[in-house]
Order: C-alpha cells, then sequence, then structure tokens
C-alpha cells in the first residue's frame, strides 16, 4: 500500500509517531509499540477494527518467522544464559578483586566501558554484549547510573562499527552502494570509483558519528552531564540508585538468577565465555561469508555473511562454556546450571517482546508507506544542490527516528541518494552524501525506541528502557544540531572535511561545557559531578546544593585529576584508533 492511497498522505507517520509519543509519555513501551502497530493495521484495514487486531497478529507472527528475527531471538536467549553464568559462577566477583582497586569511581568505569566498545569493532550487537557484560556490575559497584552505562554502550558500538576497519556494517555499507550504483546506472569502472572506495571517501563525512563517540569520551572523563542525565547521575552519586525507584530494567541479573556464588570465584568463568563468543562468532561470519574460499578477502567475507547465524553460533559458545565453567570449576552442579539457563533466558524476555513489537512497527511503517512519504516530502522541497547533504541527513534521520532501523534506512536512501546527487552535483558530492546519510540513519537508531541496537544498549546495561533513551536524546541531539552546522557551511562554500570535522570536536567541547553549566546552575546541581566516596566524606556540601545556597567558600564540584593512568590511557588509545581509521580512509584516495 502506498501512502498516496490514505485519505491525509501525512496519515503514513501515525505508526510510528504513536509508539513513540506514547512511549515517551507513558512509559509503558509494551502497550505503546502495540498500539503503533494496530493503527497501521487499522489504516491498511479500512478502518475496521477487528480486522486491525487480526492483522495486526499476522504481522508480528510474520516478523518472528523472518529467518534473521528468528535467529535472533534465539541468539539473545542464548546470551541470556552465557551472562548468567558469568553472574552466578562468581566470574564478576573474580574481576572485582581483579580490577576493582583499579577502577574506583564512576568516572573510571565509564572511561573502561567507552574503551572496551573501540576494541570489539566488527560488529555493533557483539560489541554491546560484551561491553555490557564485561563492566555492567563493575559500573554498578561503583555507582554509575544504569542510564550512563546505556548511554556510553550505545553512542560507542555504533559508531566503531560503522568505521570499522573490518565490520558487517561496513559491508552492509557497501553493499547498499553498490545498489545505489547500479539505481544511478553507472559502474565503478565508469566513474573511477569502486563502491568500497566511496566509503572509504564517506569516513570523514561521517561527523555525527565522530561527535557521539567524541562525547562519550569527553563526558566520561569530564564528568560534565546535562540534560536528563545530570539527575540521574546526582541521584546515583547522592543516593546511591543506579536507576530510579519505579524503573523497569530490561535484564536484572541479580534478581532473575540470584546472588554469585563464592565457592571458587575465577578469571576464567569471565573471560573464557566472553573470549568463545568473540572468536566463535568472529570465525563463523568470516565462515558464513565464504572466506575460506580462495580469492574471498576479509571485507567481501564480512559483507556477504550472515550476521545473525554468525551470532548464533557465538552466543551458543557464549553460553556452553559459560556452563562448562561452571559446573568444571565447582561453582554449582548440573541441576542449578540447568535452572541457570532456564533463568537467563528469563532475563531476556521483556527484551524480546520489546524487539518483536519494534520489529513490528518497522513491517506497520513499511506497509502504510512511512519512509517513502519522507523521502517524498524532503525531495520535493525544491532545495538547491549544495543543500542537499543537509537534505539527506535530516531525512535519514527522521527516517531511521521513524522506522527504528539504521540499516533500513540506509537500504531506503542510498538508491535516491546517489543517483540524485550524481544528477545535481557529480561524483564529487558522492562521499558527502554517503557520510550524512550513515551518520543521520544512526541518530535515528539513537533516539528511537523502537530501535533493536537501542533496546540491546538498554539490555546490557540493565536500564530502563525509556531511561535510557530520555537521557541520550539531549546528547545526541547536541551531536546532530554542531553536523546540522558543519553541513550549512558546507552549503555557503566550506566543503573541506579537514576545516569541519576538527571545529565540529571543538563546537561540541564547548556545547558541552555550555549546556552543562547552564543546566547545572538551573538545577542547583554540580557542573562537575563528585564522586560517591567526596558526598560520603562531607567533602560535597550537599544541603548547599540542595538548597540553593552554595557561596565562593562552598565546594559543590567534583575534582578529578586529568594526568592518571585511566584517562591517559584511554586518551593513548583513541589517538592510535583515530589513527588507524584515517590509515584505512586514506584507502580511498
Amino acid at each position: 500500500m502506498s501512502y498516496e492511497s490514505l485519505p491525509v498522505a501525512a496519515l503514513a507517520l501515525a505508526p510510528p509517531v504513536l509508539a513513540i509519543v506514547l512511549a515517551m509519555y507513558t512509559r509503558q513501551v509494551l502497550v505503546s509499540l502495540f498500539a503503533g502497530v494496530w493503527i497501521g493495521a487499522l489504516m491498511i484495514a479500512d478502518w475496521n477494527p477487528i480486522a486491525a487486531t487480526a492483522l495486526s497478529m499476522d504481522w508480528i507472527v510474520e516478523v518472528v518467522r523472518s529467518p534473521f528475527d528468528t535467529k535472533f531471538l534465539i541468539l539473545i536467549m542464548f546470551m541470556g544464559a552465557g551472562a548468567a553464568f558469568i553472574y552466578k559462577s562468581g566470574g564478576i566477583i573474580a574481576l572485582q578483586n581483579w580490577i576493582g582497586h583499579r577502577v574506583n569511581t564512576a568516572r573510571d568505569s565509564q572511561i573502561l566501558t567507552w574503551l572496551i566498545g573501540i576494541f570489539i569493532f566488527f560488529d555493533s550487537y557483539t560489541s554491546t554484549i560484551v561491553t555490557g557484560n564485561a563492566t555492567r556490575e563493575l559500573s554498578q559497584e561503583n555507582n554509575t547510573s544504569r542510564e550512563m552505562h546505556a548511554y556510553v554502550l550505545d553512542s560507542t558500538t555504533s559508531p566503531v562499527t560503522t568505521f570499522g576497519p573490518v565490520s558487517n556494517w561496513i559491508g552492509y555499507q557497501v553493499s547498499m552502494i553498490i545498489v545505489g550504483f547500479e539505481a544511478a546506472q553507472f559502474t565503478a569502472e565508469e566513474v573511477g570509483l569502486t563502491a568500497f572506495g566511496l566509503f572509504l571517501q564517506s569516513i570523514p563525512w561521517n561527523i555525527y558519528c565522530f561527535l557521539a563517540f567524541f562525547m562519550v569520551g569527553f563526558i566520561s572523563i569530564t564528568q560534565r552531564f546535562y540534560g536528563p542525565m545530570l539527575n540521574a547521575e546526582w541521584r546515583s552519586r547522592k543516593e546511591k540508585k543506579t536507576h530510579r525507584d519505579d524503573a523497569t530494567p530490561l535484564s536484572d541479573i541479580t534478581t532473575d538468577v540470584g546472588e554469585p556464588s563464592e565457592k571458587n570465584p575465577t578469571l576464567i568463568n569471565f573471560f573464557a565465555p566472553i573470549l568463545s563468543l568473540l572468536i566463535v562468532g568472529l570465525i563463523s561470519m568470516w565462515w558464513l561469508g565464504g572466506g575460506h574460499q580462495s580469492g574471498v578477502d576479509i571485507a567481501t567475507a564480512f559483507q556477504e555473511t550472515d550476521v545473525a547465524l554468525g551470532l548464533l553460533y557465538g552466543s551458543f559458545a557464549f553460553m556452553a562454556v559459560g556452563m562448562l565453567g561452571s559446573v568444571g570449576f565447582g561453582t554449582m552442579d548440573i541441576e542449578e546450571a540447568s535452572d541457570t539457563v532456564i533463568s537467563g533466558f528469563k532475563t531476556m524476555m521483556i527484551a524480546a517482546a520489546i524487539i518483536v513489537l519494534a520489529w513490528s512497527i518497522g513491517h506497520a511503517a513499511e506497509q502504510v508507506g512511512t519512509a517513502q512519504y519522507i523521502v517524498d516530502v524532503m525531495v520535493g522541497s525544491g532545495v538547491p544542490g549544495s543543500f542537499l547533504p543537509l537534505l539527506i541527513f535530516v531525512a535519514a534521520m527522521f527516517i531511521a527516528l521513524t522506522t527504528g532501523t539504521s540499516w533500513g534506512t540506509m537500504a531506503i536512501l542510498t538508491p535516491l541518494a546517489i543517483p540524485l546527487g550524481y544528477e545535481l552535483s557529480g561524483l564529487s558530492i558522492l562521499p558527502v552524501l554517503m557520510g550524512v546519510l550513515f551518520g543521520g540513519a544512526i541518530w535515528g537508531d539513537h533516539v528511537s525506541p523502537i530501535s533493536d541496537t537501542t533496546v540491546m544498549s538498554s539490555i546490557f546495561a540493565g536500564s530502563d528502557h525509556i531511561d535510557h533513551v530520555t537521557t541520550q536524546i539531549p546528547f545526541a541531539m547536541t551531536a546532530a544540531g554542531v553536523t546540522v552546522l558543519m553541513l550549512l557551511l558546507y552549503a555557503v562554500g566550506v566543503t573541506s572535511p579537514l576545516v569541519l570535522l576538527p571545529l565540529s570536536v571543538v563546537l561540541t567541547a564547548g556545547a558541552v561545557i555550555v549546556l552543562n553549566k547552564f543546566d547545572a546552575r538551573r538545577k542547583n546541581l554540580p557542573e562537575v559531578m563528585p564522586t560517591t566516596e567526596a558526598i560520603d566524606n562531607g567533602e560535597i556540601d550537599v544541603d548547599a546544593i540542595e538548597n540553593g545556597s552554595e557561596t565562593d567558600t562552598t565546594r559543590i564540584n567534583g575534582r578529578y585529576k586529568f594526568v592518571e593512568s585511566i584517562p591517559l590511557t584511554a586518551v593513548g588509545i583513541v589517538i592510535a584508533y583515530l589513527c588507524l581509521v584515517f590509515g584505512f580512509m586514506t584507502l580511498g584516495f
């Protein structure tokens, strides 16, 4: 069905917009998502409510029966079981005994989470799962709010896997560029540029992803928060409540699995399952993409692989190794291990329900023509060619926001953007369009409660899902706002990424500081969030903060050393990583 057959074309926006607004207002995600599915079905069913209900059920069954979705649902169940073994076997206790004395504050745990996310750059799901499992308990021990932990996961993993240098995201993006070439009716030989080469040239134009990644580190190191995150971190530090009282975490291992065993805690039960997930998942994706065959390079293998099946194999290894280690080191018997598998599955039930309904919303949006309506409105606006990157960025933002899928957004927009850009401005604008398209799609993921990657971040941070979304939105909006400003500069003639990218970083840092100062003063909260220890020791005058009676002699802000091991290590690793990314990028020039 096309949106043109609806009584009012703008009704094509109804399914995702209704779901998003209801979810934000009521905080009842499942009800809100189903309402969005049902209203889409109502339009398709000629406004017959009974037929719409039946059609909604058909759509839910249809998405669950999709091979990719079925594999994904099974793999997150295996992930839940594997995480349960890491926790229940005492692997978390062993990790805390090993590294706990080095990670002493919420700031340390946030930087550590950011760094681990950098190292797992080949798949965003895997990165979220592994990083979340590795740092969740340590983060909670140091009073990082669940909202902040989810933000660090979400805004690190997608940007990192977008840049690579080797990831399934890159394979997918290159495949979409190939589709765009076909839509524009030219070949790589005719224009002297391959699809992979165009992707490489697009990297410095993916301004939003660079800024989102930078903001995670900058906010974690400086401890300058604003928006709802400022309140969340103050609550966590002062009251030691890592989530609000009436929150509904998508996964709560302590409640669902029970207390960890102290019989024989060993680091093997922490690292062995995670390493098995990484090794089996990575090798499986390489093998399924034909990497074992002669003439198939790594990039091609990851482009052609079955991501869901590869991660399914990895997640089974994650669970199986966790079970073997738990029984083998005597932390539990076979019966308790079997119960732990079931308990681990239970931790994922709410998340699985949300993911299924999020997929169903995407299906409903597809049926009523949501994405095509947005594209037609944006493209038909008559914007000059120099403003085309801004147009594509905004279109990608709204399509990803309303459909909940960055990959779907790339599939919709790339075949339109490449021929349109080539026709209006020639080959030189295509890297810009691809960079902003990919970035806009990921922005939509970051702010959409119906995005599967956003749900995954909530799951593995143990966060209330809507709390994660609402606290991340101001940060995502900041990075997007600076990106829009850079694209306006591009439109008026500043066309070098060597100017725009560094300028955007400086402006983003300045924006974070200004917004932090404004919001902290408005709420009578610290600009630099103090540690829990400083609050407990009376170094911070809590009464003065809450009464708004601080003076020049009152200490209300936290104090941190920047020349110490954890932040210095972080900066060094990030510089090395960015050198790798930009070195990788030069292969396209």
